[in-house]
């Protein structure tokens, strides 16, 4: 790369040092983020065309992007939609054009001061003998598993098969820290993909309607802020098109 395109990159990236301010409710407090770039914005919008594994790189990528850009650590996934709408707002604008109509996004960004967060990070559930650890995974962790995902799928296509019913068994893995049966214990994130896989379809079917009610807590306050006069924002790749929202 040539002196003169080198030092212009710099002068690029200094344009991006006014960072965008994010309210997280999380942590009650207001922190700074660096703005979306054109590279960002690619690596999103082109994870919509390659099924499961598309919908994998999405997450991947939209996590890598919060974390990067606002050099925090230990966020947690209920962190993303302060600042994917703040990210948003910035870069393409507070209107959103969706299939129920135009929303402007500043009345999502009141939700998220407004609405109280009273989430728990952890629980547990006991079923007989079976004692399942919960916890609500950080975006390094939710990557993380992805990666391995996505590692087993290209290798294992056989026993992680590209459909909807892989996606859910993951979302529900993602929050699964342990089993433990009587003193065996097994902790989640050591062992592989496939075989968390493998241990979950063996759960008794009882102990997912309290599974699903944690998992739930957390989707009904991310509904609740992205829901406006009915309408309820989806933050998908599109949401980051500028071409879908002119």
């Amino acid at each position: 790369m040539s002196k003169n395109i080198s030092d212009f990159i710099s002068k690029l990236d200094k344009l991006n040092d006014e960072k965008v301010e994010v309210f997280i409710p999380s942590r009650n407090k207001t922190v700074k983020i660096k703005p979306l770039n054109l590279k960002q914005q690619k690596d999103i919008i082109s994870s919509t065309l390659n099924g499961i594994k598309g919908a994998l790189d999405y997450t991947q990528a939209l996590n890598t992007i919060i974390l990067d850009n606002s050099g925090i650590t230990e966020l947690k996934i209920y962190d993303k939609i302060p600042f994917s709408i703040n990210l948003r707002v910035e870069a393409l604008g507070s209107q959103f054009s969706g299939d129920e109509g135009n929303i402007n996004l500043q009345a999502v960004l009141n939700n998220i001061t407004k609405i109280p967060f009273e989430l728990e990070d952890k629980g547990t559930i006991e079923h007989e003998n079976l004692k399942i650890g919960l916890e609500v995974p950080t975006l390094e962790e939710e990557n993380e598993l992805l990666s391995r995902c996505q590692e087993e799928i290209n290798t294992e296509s056989n026993k992680l098969k590209d459909n909807i019913g892989t996606l859910y068994l993951l979302e529900i893995a993602k929050y699964i820290e342990s089993l433990q049966i009587d003193d065996d214990v097994i902790n989640m994130s050591k062992i592989r993909i496939s075989e968390r896989i493998q241990l979950i379809e063996k759960l008794p079917l009882a102990v997912y309607t309290d599974i699903s009610k944690f998992i739930q807590t957390i989707d009904n306050y991310e509904l609740k802020i992205l829901t406006v006069n009915n309408f309820t924002v989806p933050i998908n790749p599109l949401f980051f098109d500028s071409l879908v929202n002119d």
